[in-house]
């Protein structure tokens, strides 16, 4: 059975607001087009999902995040007929408000208080995510 890890990072500001990115055009995936996402993505294959979140952090946002400084926010795992899914969510502070640079697939970023980022028309899992996060203290 195949397996496939998803690492995520919300990353909160000194000013109290969480970077959200605005996907790229991706014809072939129209749920995913032009729309609000977290910073991260498919964990490689011998990576830990701490080092794959960093990495996709400077990936997709050009911040570079100490992995010591990542917390487990929210973890889901589920299994298909083909293939197994584990999806983690880290939450990190930072005490400045860090240059953001987006990758190719990205279009745009915007600094979000918890309000704003729940209120996003988000795709799947996120609104449940956020929902979560908030209700035990993680966005605020």
């Amino acid at each position: 059975m195949r397996r496939d890890d998803i690492a995520k990072v919300l990353l909160k500001n000194s000013e109290g607001k969480y970077l959200i990115l605005r996907g790229s055009v991706w014809p072939e995936r129209p749920d995913r087009s032009q729309k609000p996402d977290v910073p991260g993505g498919m964990v490689d294959p011998g990576e830990t999902h701490v080092d794959g979140a960093v990495r996709e952090m400077k990936e997709e946002a050009g911040i570079t995040i100490n992995p010591s400084d990542l917390r487990l926010a929210f973890a889901e795992s589920f299994v298909f007929s083909d293939k197994a899914v584990n999806r983690l969510l880290y939450r990190i502070d930072v005490e400045n408000v860090p240059e953001v640079t987006i990758s190719w697939e990205h279009e745009g970023y915007w600094w979000k208080s918890a309000d704003e980022v729940l209120a996003l028309d988000i795709r799947d899992p996120y609104p449940a995510m956020f929902a979560h996060l908030k209700q035990i203290g993680e966005l605020e």
